[in-house]
């Protein structure tokens, strides 16, 4: 099995049909109902636009980048997020005091604040599950085959040839769409 600090999530920009799998996968492994206002997964829609005088739309499914330096964790006020060694963000909820200055703080809006709970929530791939040799839930029900979890390897023989953005723990592809200013 692959340890955890040597995974990706690749997202096929192209793939995705918007669906919201990956979105409904990720809130019932997580636990977060409609009454907890939070999501740590979503698909924002692009466009609609013209492009060569047609009618065009993308999908981009967002999670948190697991980023290498995580704003959040530098903006806690209580010492609550912090970067283990796998190179996963994590939010410790019994440390955390609600204070929301990392949901603000995030400049990708990563980052939801689960109102039941009272505490801040991201993506964390699925790091109980990954670690049980189950890949993460949005990548397991993704139907358009637009998420997976790949080892470092198998990224550099996804993205070649392909525009590709790479950001933390998150790599996006696309062959139509240049990716560098994507966030």
């Amino acid at each position: 099995m692959t340890p955890l600090s040597e995974k990706i999530l690749l997202i096929d920009i192209d793939s995705c049909v918007r669906c919201h799998a990956c979105t409904i996968a990720c809130r019932q492994e997580h636990d977060l109902s409609v009454e907890t206002e939070s999501s740590w997964c979503r698909v924002v829609t692009v466009g609609p636009r013209r492009v060569k005088g047609k009618l065009h739309m993308d999908f981009v499914p967002v999670l948190c980048f697991q980023c290498d330096d995580p704003i959040c964790a530098n903006i806690c006020p209580s010492g609550a997020i912090s970067k283990n060694e796998d190179g996963l963000v994590l939010i410790d909820e019994k440390t955390c005091n609600g204070c929301s200055l990392c949901v603000n703080g995030c400049p990708y809006g990563c980052m939801s604040f689960n109102k039941m709970k009272r505490v801040a929530g991201h993506c964390d791939l699925c790091r109980e599950r990954v670690e049980s040799g189950i890949e993460p839930a949005c990548v397991q029900h993704c139907i358009g085959g637009a998420l997976q979890f790949v080892t470092t390897e198998k990224l550099n023989e996804c993205t070649s040839g392909q525009r590709s953005f790479h950001f933390g723990r998150i790599c996006y592809i696309s062959n139509k769409w240049r990716l560098q200013n994507l966030f």
